[in-house]
């Protein structure tokens, strides 16, 4: 056999090898962390995560990390403590995943996982002894300081998103709520470029805990909330109905005819923005 002839044929036993190698692994081959992304705004979690699940179990972070959100109680909570879509809470698998994408400098899945282990504190939700609750209260804390500067990062680049995050972590601080007025700010500048996301968490911030707000001294407006969950909903984004219903649930009768008001003016301003940068 000439040189050629057994380079051809290493050629294509390589390519043999490639081919079997997507058959035998479809999940890896054709998951997809973009596509997940959509399905958990469209709240078909069942899509998410097959779409995501063999990537999350390869290591990968940005798959680890939605996992994680997806399975977090934290997540599925609302202003008012009820939660939606419960049957998905699984407090170890969000742990796992959290950690997972931790371990590989998420910041994001840092914080996550911080605001989740102050929740197992606070509320007890598993049963544990003293010294368990000073370990979680440590790592909580260890977490909050490593996750800081990777979210500055983001924030300084212009993720609105992780500004909120960085705020929310200072809940407990005197000038929390200067943090949160600054994360409004870019959630604004975010939300009227018609980010969906950006539009859902400006709405939370008009729609605290109470106990968060309370606190820090920081004004609620269901109304105002309710106005950017429409808009965010419209857009797509599924969990920004969930909250709508929820602003809706925490305002009297009489703010609704205004809610609705400020969300149909929104949607004109949107729309006519939209409209002149066609132009």
């Amino acid at each position: 056999m000439n040189r050629a002839q057994t380079k051809k044929r290493v050629t294509n036993y390589s390519a043999t090898i490639f081919f079997c190698l997507i058959l035998v692994s479809p999940g890896l081959a054709f998951s997809d962390v973009a596509g997940g992304w959509v399905a958990f705004n469209e709240m078909d979690y069942d899509k998410a995560i097959s779409e995501i699940d063999k990537l999350a179990s390869a290591g990968d972070p940005d798959a680890s990390y939605l996992l994680g959100l997806l399975h977090d109680p934290a997540f599925h909570r609302l202003p008012s403590g009820k939660f939606y879509q419960s049957s998905y809470v699984d407090v170890a698998k969000a742990v796992t995943l959290y950690r997972r994408a931790a371990d590989a400098g998420d910041g994001r899945a840092m914080h996550n996982l911080a605001e989740l282990y102050i929740m197992l504190v606070d509320e007890r939700w598993a049963r544990y002894k003293p010294n368990d609750i000073g370990n979680l209260t440590s790592a909580a804390l260890s977490l909050r300081r490593r996750s800081t500067p990777l979210l500055r990062v983001l924030a300084d680049q212009g993720d609105a998103v992780a500004a909120y995050k960085l705020a929310e972590a200072r809940r407990d601080e005197p000038f929390f709520f200067v943090a949160m007025d600054n994360a409004r700010v870019m959630l604004e500048l975010a939300a009227w470029q018609d980010d969906p996301a950006s539009q859902l968490y400006l709405g939370r911030t008009f729609l605290l805990p109470r106990g968060m707000a309370t606190r820090s001294g920081y004004t609620l407006d269901p109304p105002e909330a309710f106005a950017w969950f429409t808009v965010s909903a419209k857009r797509g984004n599924m969990h920004a109905r969930v909250y709508q219903m929820e602003a809706a649930e925490m305002m009297p009768i009489r703010d609704h005819g205004r809610a609705e008001e400020l969300a149909r003016a929104l949607l004109k301003t949107l729309a006519g923005k939209a409209a002149g940068n066609r132009d």
